[in-house]
């Protein structure tokens, strides 16, 4: 489960720094820049983002300086884009089919 570590609005448009997941022994944490617009209605992608950046964003204060540099941070990498993997009933298991009908599943 992905852990928001920090967020910040400006208009319609949002940033959510996201520490994803822990990853092997002894490689540290990833993180992940995301945005939003029209109020969270669009979700626009997300970047990674490593320690030292994430740090660095941590430490800013002012709301605006820090919805800036979340702002370049997102311009200067590559985007990924937002794909929802599961819906209400989650990810397919092995057990779909039996407990549930199978459902269709889309593929892009």
């Amino acid at each position: 489960m992905a852990k928001t570590i920090l967020r910040v609005r400006l208009d319609s448009v949002a940033f959510y720094l996201n520490e994803v997941s822990v990853g092997v022994a002894n490689s540290g944490k990833r993180y992940a820049l995301s945005r939003t617009s029209q109020h969270s209605g669009n979700k626009d992608g997300w970047v990674r983002v490593n320690s030292t950046e994430c740090k660095a964003l941590s430490e800013i204060v002012a709301e605006a300086d820090l919805f800036k540099a979340c702002s370049d941070l997102f311009a200067s990498k590559k985007l990924r884009p937002h794909v929802q993997h599961g819906g209400i009933r989650g990810m397919a298991g092995k057990w779909e089919g039996e407990a549930f009908p199978a459902r269709a599943t889309k593929r892009a």
